[in-house]
């Protein structure tokens, strides 16, 4: 029987817990004023996608995605494939993490994935887990070709993705897996078409847990195979810099891969001192980059972007840089068009046709002198 199949499940929002969290509300009147659905649609996370479609009146598909930690960049390589199959012209795609309530913390536990001591030290011999933090990220996709023609900015380009689960061939459901990593990372380098030797930067997970990264580079060393250069292709992680952000740090690591790329410097991982005891990098293709310097290559800057739930949904992007042509402006008109609007209210068009009066005053005495 064939394992690579695919499972895709939904579930309606939890109504055990919600009943609870709008009773311990620190404001019932708002709740009681505005109505549980209504709270319910602004705050359950399934409707994060269909809310900002709404708000900006967005028509292709808007969809929430949810694989624990390898969210964001799950959204990512789904909006890659929606634009490849023509289901929409651009995509919006990444995720947001805030704990509540924001004053909290953990207690350390021996084994547990969370630090010892608050840092987060990916790869490094003193790394005990990884740090909880809060944050944000969007990135805004479209077509090569329509990019360019458009004349945008392009600050890199999506090569390949690679999507898997590691299945039950693990420890346990939330451990990590190097097969599994592996299947994800070779997924994306064939999807790209590329040779993993033009590789030079991987953004790693990198939580820094004694067993996760060493699965890691186990799984970069499966999916990259025996190269003949050795330690030419530099690894990192966002995490070191701003902690895990959960759902959002896959994109977290894909902007600063995209950064980095777009101004050929490799940022440094930070704490790290000492390698791992477990991991070997003798014989392998990587290296930990600690600190900051330029991104020398001789072909074209090519970097990898991994990130993997608890649960198994592992994603890898490939990235290449983009080198964009300024665009020459013509010569510019006597007179030009302002254009101006605003939502329809008595107050506001009012505003809006004081200030109108007042552009045309300056400009019919410009046009004067």
């Amino acid at each position: 029987m064939p394992n690579n199949i695919s499972c895709g499940i939904s579930q309606h929002f939890n109504g055990y817990c919600y009943p609870i969290r709008c009773t311990g509300h620190p404001h019932p009147a708002k709740v009681d004023q505005y109505g549980h659905f209504n709270v319910r649609t602004l705050n359950e996370k399934d409707y994060v996608a269909t809310r900002t479609a709404y708000q900006l009146d967005l028509k292709g598909p808007a969809v929430a995605v949810h694989s624990a930690c390898s969210t964001s960049l799950l959204a990512i390589a789904q909006a890659v494939n929606s634009i490849r199959d023509g289901q929409c012209d651009i995509a919006l795609a990444g995720a947001a993490c805030i704990t509540s309530p924001i004053k909290s913390g953990h207690l350390y536990e021996e084994g547990s994935i969370m630090s010892k001591d608050g840092h987060c030290r990916p790869f490094d011999a003193e790394a005990t887990g990884t740090v909880f933090s809060d944050g944000a990220g969007v990135v805004l996709l479209k077509s090569r070709e329509d990019a360019e023609r458009d004349g945008d900015m392009i600050y890199a380009i999506i090569k390949g993705v690679g999507i898997n689960n590691d299945g039950a061939d693990k420890g346990s459901f939330g451990a990590p897996s190097a097969h599994g990593q592996a299947g994800a990372i070779a997924m994306a380098i064939n999807d790209a078409a590329i040779d993993p030797a033009t590789i030079s930067y991987v953004e790693a997970h990198g939580t820094a847990t004694p067993l996760g990264d060493p699965i890691e580079i186990e799984g970069l060393n499966l999916a990259f195979g025996i190269q003949e250069q050795k330690q030419y292709c530099a690894v990192g992680s966002v995490k070191s810099n701003i902690g895990h952000l959960t759902a959002a740090s896959g994109v977290a690591g894909l902007i600063k891969t995209v950064l980095s790329l777009h101004h050929k410097l490799l940022p440094p991982t930070l704490f790290f001192k000492t390698l791992n005891p477990n991991i070997d990098l003798t014989e392998s293709p990587f290296y930990i980059n600690k600190t900051l310097k330029d991104w020398d290559s001789a072909d074209q800057r090519r970097a990898g972007v991994s990130s993997f739930g608890v649960g198994g949904t592992n994603v890898h992007i490939i990235l290449e840089e983009f080198a964009n042509v300024p665009v020459q402006s013509g010569s510019s008109k006597p007179l030009s068009l302002i254009t101006w609007s605003a939502k329809t209210d008595t107050v506001k068009l009012q505003k809006l046709q004081l200030i109108t009066l007042k552009m045309l005053a300056v400009i019919l005495r410009m046009l004067r002198t």
